[in-house]
């Protein structure tokens, strides 16, 4: 099977011929572990370990702020940094992490330690209006690689055989782009009955603008899945319950979500880590049809949401912290998903979120070799009863 194909089996709960391979996101920390532990310095991980293949193509299209604030620095030490980054929050940082990122939210993903947030850009309506009217405009040409015009022949040429996918990190989804632009506590209290209009005017101008962006591109290329980056649960509970999802968040997802299908979408994942459990029911129910990562700390567990949502698409779930604890506990980690993967459908196999730092070389080598078999090998009837007997 093609990328295209394999998607399209997976999604439909049928058993594909392969799995498709997916990246480890490894911190900063990671790599630099990784390199003195024999990564050859340069070298992408990925391409080292074989975790690459061509079943995805990302459509490049940024929704974030355009233009962006300009990162100014207030403060420093010979520890820290405060600063304005390029979305206009107010953070404080570790002085290595900036040097990493030089201030960018966009990449922090490879920051040691999460910043300390300190203030944020939009107090009231006025303050969104100003920033929707200056940053927040479907100028498509701005919004590509300059070079898109070339790209594109190449991109659709590519698409008749690969799954197209888009996601935006931060600013593309509902809480979390709220919770970006207003910080976690206003938020909160806004939607508790502080402010909900204000609430209720960001996500209907967000979604608005989303769609204008995409009715003015879906005629040219195929779009087959969103991600809509949430983050909006700990470890033990989402940031908000059934009843505040389904009054702020779930009409601007039918909206999109509506909006989207008629141009050809067909999935619609969340992406949040933590315990998301109690909203998946409103997920389905506002169009919602797959999660990621699903932390598996946070008891997000495959074979359990197989089991009660049977439907429902699952992308992740590989406990990253076997990864640490050596070739026995990742065996049994891989026989776990891999054996619920490969028995229901549906199922997409990640780790539940980026590689920490305590994953050696020696071990992440030994997982990419068992997970590369376990993708690429399907096991029998047998096999699989094996694994569910042996975990």
């Amino acid at each position: 099977m093609n990328g295209r194909e394999l998607f399209t089996a997976i999604y439909a709960g049928d058993i594909p011929d392969r799995l498709p391979i997916q990246g480890l996101w490894p911190w900063a920390d990671t790599v630099a572990r990784w390199q003195m532990e024999g990564l050859e310095f340069g070298k992408d991980p990925h391409e080292v370990l074989g975790l690459v293949n061509d079943d995805i193509l990302e459509i490049p299209l940024d929704l974030n702020m355009l233009p962006t604030f300009s990162v100014s620095i207030l403060d420093e030490d010979e520890r820290y940094i405060t600063l304005v980054d390029e979305y206009g929050i107010t953070k404080k940082m570790l002085l290595g992490d900036f040097n990493a990122t030089h201030g960018y939210m966009k990449v922090a993903g490879v920051t040691s330690a999460m910043s300390l947030w300190i203030d944020f850009p939009v107090k009231d309506i006025e303050s969104w209006k100003k920033i929707l009217y200056e940053r927040f405009q479907p100028q498509i040409s701005k919004r590509f690689p300059l070079d898109w015009s070339v790209q594109q022949t190449d991109f659709i040429e590519k698409s008749k055989s690969r799954w197209i996918t888009f996601s935006c990190f931060p600013l593309f989804g509902f809480f979390g782009p709220l919770r970006q632009l207003m910080g976690s506590e206003y938020l909160l209290f806004a939607m508790a009955g502080d402010n909900p209009s204000l609430i209720d005017t960001i996500i209907n101008d967000l979604t608005d603008f989303w769609l204008d962006i995409f009715n003015q591109i879906l005629n040219d290329v195929r779009l087959d899945e969103v991600v809509f980056f949430e983050d909006m649960a700990s470890t033990q509970a989402p940031l908000i319950g059934p009843g505040m999802f389904r009054r702020f968040l779930s009409p601007g997802i039918k909206k999109i979500v509506g909006g989207l299908r008629e141009m050809g979408v067909q999935q619609f994942f969340i992406d949040s880590d933590g315990d998301i459990r109690r909203l998946i029911p409103d997920f389905l129910a506002s169009g919602i049809t797959g999660i990621l990562p699903i932390q598996v700390s946070a008891n997000m567990d495959i074979g359990n949401l197989r089991k009660e949502y049977p439907t429902l698409n699952l992308n992740g779930g590989i406990d990253k912290r076997a990864l640490a604890q050596g070739p026995d506990a990742i065996n049994d980690e891989l026989a776990r998903w891999f054996g619920v993967a490969w028995k229901t459908g549906r199922c997409i196999p990640r780790i539940d979120h980026g590689a920490p730092s305590d994953i050696s070389w020696s071990n992440i080598q030994h997982f990419a070799k068992r997970y590369l078999d376990w993708c690429t090998i399907k096991p029998s009837e047998e096999q699989l009863r094996s694994c569910f007997r042996e975990v």
